[in-house]
C-alpha cells in the first residue's frame, strides 16, 4: 500500500507473509507482489500492493523509502529479523525487486532488448536492457534517470559467505552504484556464465 508522503520520501506498507486473512465484504484493488530491496550490507524484503505508477518511476521520484513493516536479512551474518520502519536512501539501494502494474500503454515506445551485466560491490545483476532501436545500451543506460529496469534479471550475492543465485522477473538496478556495466550475451544470461571481473 502507497500512502501519502513529502515529495523526497516514498513510503510503502509491506506485509512479512503473501497469505492474507479472508475477509468477504474486502477487495483489493491491486495484486500482493514481492518487494525486495538490495541494500550494500542487507536485503529489505517483504510483500506490496502497488497500484497505479511503474516501480521504476516510482524510484527515480523519490530519494528515500519509508518501508514499514518490513523483514531484514544482514549479508555479513545471515542474520534475519523483523522491524517496524525503515528508511532506505536511494543512494544506497544497489537494486530493488517487485513485479507490479506496467506503464500506461500510451507511454510505451517500441524498444529492442540488450542483454547487461552490472556489478555492484557484491552484486553481480544481469538481465535485459530495453533501449529504441539503434541506440547504444551502454549510452541509453547513462542517459536515463539512476534507476533502471532489467527484465528476465537474475542476481548473484554472497550472504554469510555462500553465493546466492536467483533468476527474477524484473530488477531495477541502481545505475549509479554500479562498478561496471556491460554488453553480455543471452546465453550468458540464459546460462548463468556471468562472472565477476
Amino acid at each position: 500500500m502507497q500512502l501519502q508522503s513529502p515529495s523526497s520520501r516514498l513510503q510503502l506498507v509491506l506485509q512479512r507473509t503473501a497469505e492474507e486473512v479472508f475477509e468477504p465484504d474486502a477487495v483489493s484493488d491491486a495484486p500482493l507482489v514481492r518487494f525486495v530491496a538490495y541494500g550494500k550490507h542487507r536485503r529489505v524484503f517483504g510483500w506490496v500492493r502497488l497500484h497505479a505508477d511503474r516501480l521504476t518511476d516510482l524510484l527515480n521520484a523519490h530519494d528515500e523509502l519509508h518501508l514499514v513493516d518490513v523483514e531484514l536479512e544482514s549479508l555479513s551474518s545471515g542474520l534475519r529479523g523483523t522491524v517496524d520502519e525503515v528508511i532506505m536512501h536511494r543512494r544506497d539501494l544497489v537494486a530493488v525487486q517487485a513485479s507490479g502494474p506496467r506503464g500506461a500503454e500510451a507511454r510505451r515506445q517500441l524498444t529492442r532488448t540488450h542483454p547487461i551485466a552490472i556489478q555492484s560491490g557484491n552484486y553481480l545483476i544481469g538481465g535485459y536492457l530495453h533501449v529504441r532501436p539503434g541506440a547504444d545500451p551502454l549510452e541509453s543506460a547513462q542517459e536515463r534517470p539512476p534507476m533502471i529496469p532489467l527484465t528476465d534479471a537474475l542476481i548473484e550475492y554472497w550472504v554469510r559467505g555462500k553465493r546466492e543465485h536467483q533468476s527474477i522477473g524484473t530488477i531495477v538496478v541502481n545505475r549509479d552504484l554500479a562498478d561496471w556495466i556491460r554488453v553480455v550475451t543471452s546465453e550468458d544470461l540464459i546460462e548463468g556464465l556471468l562472472r565477476p571481473e
